[in-house]
């Protein structure tokens, strides 16, 4: 029987066919409709997790890369650094630390905390750390640096807040000078285990004032004293005021002198014994080295490459006068000795990762010199042959060369007089 006319349009107008309209009406297609609006839902927030995992990763990622734990050498330095991510946030921040060797043989530490997380921190740091190395090796005083460095974050960087600690380090007299802006100060371990901290003048934030003022401290270091550095994850809890956290930052050193990687990790583990920090943290340690023991002999394993002539000069010299050399013996037993290695780093092959020895001893009136290698010599540049070989043997009072297919090692031995009376 046809339908009636009126119920024909009602279907019409309801955009449904009265053929296909299932028993029960519409009741049928609300399941239908959740299922698919949580599908949706559930591929959202999927791809919003791998988004930020993603973001994670790369910040992650960058920021590894930018702190790397192969420091370069300095001489009459040990120096660790650990970083450690925070544990409440689903992104890595900004923290950074840095080693720059000058060219006058100080070294130049950085510590620093960029506001902000993820990636765009990250790229922050990185720019960031460029900077400031710049500024380092022209060789300005901490202060100077700083403020170029505002200037830098905001013209450059267009603002955001950083804040920084930056000391430059003379391992040869043992003075540290430095500038804060806005950085919890370096702790300082004497080598009997007693620490304080290195108070001086702290500025504003990089990137808060556009002029502000940045004072340098100095403080002298003895042999053997232990520099901290570190961000404000180490010693902030949202429950304690920031004095109180740098008293247990020094409660919880062991005492002593500990070797600068074993601090990083035992500090981390007395500060935060049960779980990791809330916050990312950042450690640098630098540690002069104490005063050589004249009695022993000093022995160095060197790369083969130009750098590590500094290293050499600087060990040696300190082991000689400890020795008693006089200053005119020490400084012809260095060039001496100079010649010897850059023989071993010019001329030993083969280059890559390649390394050489220096030893030296004393007995009764003379120090013994050995410079040894583990390549083969190239044949000498016509017009040099002889010259360095020649320098040795009028600086010494023997020089023997060993040559064989292991190695060569250059011998020398120069008697002492020490300083006149």
């Amino acid at each position: 029987m046809p339908e009636p006319a009126e119920e024909r349009a009602d279907a019409r107008e309801a955009g449904v066919a009265a053929d296909d309209a299932p028993p029960g009406g519409g009741a049928a297609e609300a399941p239908e409709a959740e299922e698919s609006i949580l599908g949706v839902t559930l591929e959202g927030l999927r791809r919003a997790a791998e988004e930020v995992e993603t973001e994670r990763s790369v910040a992650e990622t960058l920021q590894r890369s930018l702190l790397s734990e192969d420091l370069p050498r300095v001489p009459g330095l040990r120096m660790a650094v650990r970083y450690v991510a925070g544990s409440t946030e689903a992104q890595v921040g900004g923290d950074w630390f840095d080693v720059i060797p000058l060219r006058d043989g100080r070294a130049g530490l950085v510590i620093g905390d960029v506001v902000g997380r993820g990636v765009r921190a990250a790229a922050r740091m990185a720019h960031l750390q460029s900077a400031l190395r710049a500024y380092a090796l022209e060789g300005l005083r901490p202060s100077l640096v700083l403020e170029r460095m505002n200037g830098f974050v905001r013209e450059v960087e267009r603002g955001g807040m950083v804040t920084a600690l930056y000391a430059v380090v003379d391992p040869e007299t043992g003075v540290m000078q430095f500038a804060a802006a806005g950085h919890p100060p370096p702790l300082l371990i004497n080598p009997g285990g007693e620490a304080t901290y290195a108070r001086g003048p702290t500025g504003s934030p990089l990137g808060v004032l556009e002029l502000p003022g940045y004072d340098d401290a100095v403080t002298a270091l003895e042999a053997g004293t232990t520099v901290l550095m570190y961000t404000d994850g180490l010693v902030e809890r949202p429950d304690q005021p920031l004095e109180r956290g740098l008293e247990r930052l020094i409660e919880s050193l062991g005492g002593g002198t500990p070797q600068p990687e074993r601090l990083c990790r035992d500090l981390m583990r007395s500060i935060f014994p049960n779980a990791g920090p809330r916050d990312d943290v950042a450690m640098l340690v630098a540690q002069l080295d104490a005063d050589p023991d004249a009695d022993r002999d000093l022995e160095l394993d060197l790369r083969a490459e130009p750098g590590s002539l500094a290293l050499m000069r600087r060990s040696v010299a300190r082991w000689l006068r400890a020795v008693g050399a006089s200053e005119a013996e020490t400084y012809e037993v260095l060039v001496a000795c100079g010649e010897a290695c850059a023989n071993a780093i010019a001329h030993a092959y083969p280059a890559a990762e390649a390394s050489f020895e220096v030893h030296l001893s004393r007995a009764a009136d003379a120090v013994s010199v050995t410079v040894r290698d583990f390549g083969r010599w190239r044949p000498p540049r016509a017009g040099t042959q002889g010259r360095g070989l020649g320098l040795m043997r009028e600086l010494m009072d023997e020089v023997e060369i060993d040559k064989r297919d292991t190695g060569t090692a250059v011998r020398m031995v120069r008697k002492l007089i020490g300083e006149s009376p």
